[in-house]
């Protein structure tokens, strides 16, 4: 069977077509998950002056980790750079 020109440019359009979905579809993937890192980094980088703030209240570091959701090890860090500062 042979395929005559208008049926090789049906091929080569169909080809395009699937290259430009491909493309798109991943640029797409590509901006979810670049907007995703960016709001978990966002809401960590508040977690972190919101316990900074509650350290320099006097709140435990415990409470802190437990109310911020960081890890306690991250919270005595903190701690000890507030101390560094006053």
């Amino acid at each position: 069977m042979e395929v005559g020109d208008d049926g090789w440019r049906w091929v080569i359009q169909g080809q395009i077509e699937g290259k430009k979905r491909d493309y798109t579809s991943g640029l797409l993937a590509a901006e979810r998950r670049g907007l995703a890192q960016g709001l978990e980094q966002g809401m960590h980088q508040k977690a972190i002056e919101t316990a900074r703030k509650l350290l320099g209240d006097g709140m435990s570091p415990e409470k802190v980790a437990n109310y911020c959701s960081l890890p306690p090890e991250d919270v005595l860090a903190l701690k000890v750079e507030n101390q560094k500062i006053l």
